[in-house]
């Protein structure tokens, strides 16, 4: 009896281990996408790991708020143009479990026409982590699969 309980007590920390971890997120505000590639209709999900592919989103700056890639990703979640009042959010739950990370959306489609192109889109940043190859994108109200962005 005491060797099942002294097992089970070495077999506590493995366990919660292995139990989903948030993940700490920091947002981003006024950027704006600078792409040449089209963008398909509904969110668009982007991790950007490198200073090359947020050049090729965002061109260049020298903005302070920058991500330092060497240790961070950037999330990006953006929408084609639209005359809709769309919003885009990124709910507070983001979980890391196992090889991938998950993160919960909150889309808006909007319910009143705008006498202005609306971008919606929305960034934030990450830590970045070993082992980690897979980002997969939900809708957080109905917990449908949006993207899954393969990490290089």
């Amino acid at each position: 009896m005491k060797r099942l309980i002294f097992i089970m007590f070495c077999l506590v920390p493995c366990l919660l281990y292995a139990q989903p971890q948030q993940v700490p997120m920091r947002f981003l505000q006024d950027y704006y996408y600078f792409g040449t590639s089209p963008l398909k209709d509904g969110v668009n999900a982007f991790v950007v790991t490198s200073r090359k592919e947020f050049k090729k989103l965002f061109g260049e700056t020298k903005r302070p708020d920058t991500p330092d890639f060497s240790k961070e990703w950037m999330i990006v979640l953006l929408m084609p143009k639209t005359k809709w009042d769309a919003k885009i959010d990124i709910k507070d739950i983001s979980m890391k479990a196992g090889s991938f990370i998950e993160v919960y959306t909150k889309v808006f489609e909007g319910r009143h026409k705008l006498t202005y192109d609306n971008y919606p889109i929305r960034v934030a940043v990450i830590p970045s982590y070993k082992g980690i190859n897979k980002v997969n994108f939900y809708d957080g109200k109905r917990l449908k699969p949006l993207a899954n962005v393969v990490i290089e």
